[in-house]
């Protein structure tokens, strides 16, 4: 993974990844839960998407990381590759016609399914 926010743990995912499985499975104000915290880009991603979120870790210097990195999204709530409540594919960049069109909205259709009924 290339990602800014790149930490030293071994694991760690792109914020981009984890901001689509929250918006998909909470809305704002539910409770993330991450029993496996690492450094914490889960939390980090919560935070910044309007979740509460509980995060466990065992290792310190890692849950140490996630701390600071909790304090910084305060400050920074963006997630590269996600705007304007969409998600940009990657090495591409919104033009002022795409930042206004929202997926699914009256100015865009639903995709069809292929399959016949």
């Amino acid at each position: 993974w290339s990602m800014p926010e790149n930490t030293e743990h071994p694991t760690q995912k792109p914020e981009k990844l984890i901001a689509k499985l929250i918006l998909a499975s909470t809305p704002p104000g539910a409770i993330v839960l991450h029993p496996f915290l690492g450094s914490g880009t889960t939390s980090v991603v919560a935070k910044k998407l309007d979740r509460q979120f509980v995060g466990i870790e065992l290792d310190e210097y890692y849950a140490c990381l996630a701390e600071k990195r909790l304090e910084h999204a305060t400050s920074d709530r963006r997630i590269q590759g996600y705007g304007d409540r969409i998600f940009w594919e990657r090495n591409s960049q919104p033009t002022a016609s795409s930042s206004r069109k929202q997926p699914y909205s009256s100015d865009s259709a639903a995709p069809r399914s292929s399959m016949k009924e």
